[in-house]
């Protein structure tokens, strides 16, 4: 269940819908305009999936 509330946790987040809204707009306007292979796309996501996580320890280790 801890892997559960984590998701969780990490799917309500503001800042973390916020910063995929963003990319999601970039990468919709990226496939309309300026097509770009899939690949760059994944590593896009996975890059911003890590750099969230990073986020929310920081915050999680700055606030206790």
């Amino acid at each position: 269940m801890k892997i559960v509330d984590a998701l969780k946790i990490y799917l309500t987040d503001w800042k973390n819908l916020l910063t995929h809204g963003i990319v999601g707009v970039i990468l919709l306007y990226c496939l309309l305009f300026a097509p770009i292979a899939w690949y760059w796309r994944v590593i896009i996501l996975i890059l911003v999936i890590a750099f969230n996580i990073v986020r929310m320890k920081y915050s999680k280790n700055k606030k206790g």
